[in-house]
C-alpha cells in the first residue's frame, strides 16, 4: 500500500509501506493493505511505519493534529505539522524549547501570544519524547 504524510509546507513522506500505526483521537489506528475505507481525526503523536513487514518499525514521524484517510490501498495523512524523527537535532530542539519557555515566563498572563508558545513547547516535547 502507499503512504503519504503531508503538511502545508511539504510532503514529508511518500512511498510503499507494509503497515502504518497512526495516533487518532480515539487511540492508535493500525492499517494493513486492503484495509476498509475510513477517515479519522489524528491527535498529536507519532506515526510508526513498517516499510517491509509488520512488527518492524522502520521509520517514525512526529505529527500534530490532522486527518488520516484510507482508501484503495492508499493512506494519506494530512497534519498541521509533521517531521521524520531521524531529522531531529535534540540539542537544537532543547535550545528552542528553553527559548520559548523563557519568553513565556516574561509575558503577562493575558498576552494572546501565550497560546502560540504553549503549542511550540508541546511540539518540542513531542520531538524530544522517546
Amino acid at each position: 500500500m502507499q503512504l503519504r504524510i503531508v503538511c502545508p509546507e511539504e510532503c514529508v513522506f511518500e512511498g510503499p509501506v507494509a503497515y502504518v500505526a497512526v495516533p487518532t483521537t480515539v487511540g492508535e489506528f493500525g492499517i494493513l493493505p486492503h484495509h476498509a475505507s475510513e477517515i479519522c481525526t489524528i491527535d498529536g503523536g507519532r506515526i510508526r511505519v513498517s516499510e517491509s513487514q509488520m512488527g518492524v518499525t522502520d521509520r517514525v514521524f512526529a505529527v500534530t493534529d490532522g486527518y488520516v484517510q484510507v482508501a484503495n490501498d492508499e493512506v494519506i495523512v494530512l497534519a498541521e505539522r509533521a517531521l521524520d524523527i531521524e531529522k531531529v537535532d535534540a540539542e537544537e530542539v532543547s535550545a528552542q524549547m528553553a527559548g520559548f519557555e523563557d519568553e513565556l515566563g516574561k509575558m503577562s498572563e493575558n498576552d494572546a501570544r501565550r497560546a502560540y508558545l504553549y503549542n511550540e513547547i508541546a511540539w518540542c516535547k513531542l520531538l524530544l519524547s522517546q
